[in-house]
């Protein structure tokens, strides 16, 4: 049986197969689930698969918009191996990020709504966990270091020659996000965002690598200051108060110019 979660979203075999269990123990020929607009996890296989895709990625803006949660709704209907077969798509309870799960079943075949909250618990369970995973898939390296480099090197053209670069690199959420879900998961992650902006100076300016690691950009900033003002900074967070390490590094034009030592500085903190 095809299983394919998506590489952003880094799922552990486990985690891949028991998704897989849950849409093959409700019947299903095929199942695929979409974070916002990004397939995420893909079950099963069917030669109508580019047609449901098409019908999917045009009706998505719709669908955020008005679709009630846990309420199914028919998208295609078509005979397959002798059989006819119906993909439905439902809405999971998740307000802020729609969850969308495309289901292929075999016609008449109905499903209770117990079935479709039980199938709910195990996809956003599945979401969830994958938030966690993304780690250093946001972006790959050389994306995000480029434009970076480039922005230093503005500060750089003026009065100001040399500046910090502090790390943050966060203590692993994922116990929390599983138990939390989606949406309140991403809620941690705003809140450290919320608190790195509060913290960035006019001229300065921050950047979220994964969801463990940040840093922040200070031209004109020492060592010795940038400690002290980063030294006893805290990541509150609902009830937590998240634990962290930091890193903090000069840098001038002569590092930015040179790629080995310009790299090295990212490649240890990605």
């Amino acid at each position: 049986m095809h299983l394919s979660p998506s590489p952003s979203m880094q799922m552990t075999d486990y985690h891949s197969r028991r998704l897989g269990l849950s849409f093959a123990s409700v019947g299903a020929r095929l199942g695929w689930v979409f974070l916002g607009k990004e397939l995420v996890y893909e079950f099963g296989r069917t030669r109508e698969e580019d047609s449901i895709r098409q019908l999917v990625t045009n009706a998505l803006p719709d669908w955020t918009r008005t679709m009630a949660f846990l309420a199914p709704e028919s998208l295609h209907s078509f005979q397959e191996e002798g059989r006819e077969m119906e993909a439905f798509v439902v809405r999971l309870p998740e307000g802020e990020v729609p969850v969308f799960v495309i289901l292929l079943l075999e016609k008449g075949l109905s499903l209770f709504p117990r079935v479709w909250e039980d199938l709910s618990n195990q996809v956003l369970t599945f979401c969830a966990t994958g938030i966690s995973l993304r780690e250093k898939n946001l972006l790959d390296f050389e994306t995000i270091t480029e434009p970076i480099r480039k922005r230093m090197g503005k500060a750089f053209q003026g009065d100001t020659k040399s500046g910090v670069i502090a790390f943050f690199h966060l203590q692993d959420l994922s116990p929390f996000f599983k138990p939390m879900g989606v949406i309140k998961s991403q809620e941690i992650l705003r809140e450290v965002t919320a608190t790195l902006h509060k913290e960035t100076r006019e001229n300065e300016f921050n950047f979220q690598m994964n969801p463990r690691s940040y840093f922040l950009f200070c031209p004109g900033e020492t060592l010795d200051g940038a400690n002290h003002r980063f030294g006893s900074l805290y990541f509150p967070s609902k009830h937590l108060i998240l634990d962290y390490k930091l890193k903090i590094f000069p840098i001038d034009s002569e590092i930015l110019a040179d790629d080995a030592k310009f790299s090295s500085i990212f490649l240890e903190n990605f």
